[in-house]
């Protein structure tokens, strides 16, 4: 039985094929999912948080704002709005993101959810960041 299966990962800036991965660890809307190889074929919708997905015994880590896994036995593919690499996470412009958010908070004429969301989502790339330094 293979141990490892293809990961691809589809966002509107590109196909990025991740290749041959031993495990794939991702937020759905219910909580957290895992992945091995062989896995029973599904779709699952995927929330705001962190990928892991581990290659060889190595943990890569990615910061995503939500889409879906479409899982089969052979492979996966994530069709996300974003996938962000730890490795090339700007704290600092994720920080600043933030400021701006919580100063539109204040003002009760901007969209508050629009705000509230930004500021969930600068807050998951700053943890999924600070993991990989």
């Amino acid at each position: 039985m293979d141990k490892k299966f293809q990961l691809d990962i589809i966002t509107p800036n590109g196909t990025f094929s991740i290749g041959q991965v031993d495990y794939l660890r991702a937020p759905s809307l219910d909580g957290l999912f895992g992945v091995l190889a062989n896995h029973i074929p599904s779709i699952i919708a995927i929330g705001n948080g962190e990928i892991k997905i581990t290659i060889d015994g190595k943990d890569e880590l990615y910061a995503t704002s939500g889409g879906y896994a479409d899982i089969k036995k052979e492979n996966v593919s994530l069709v996300l709005e974003t996938a962000e690499n730890a490795k090339d996470i700007n704290v600092k412009r994720a920080e600043d993101s933030i400021n701006r958010a919580t100063k539109y908070l204040e003002d009760s004429d901007k969209d508050l959810y629009r705000a509230k969301k930004a500021i969930e989502r600068a807050k998951i790339r700053i943890s999924v960041a600070k993991k990989f330094n």
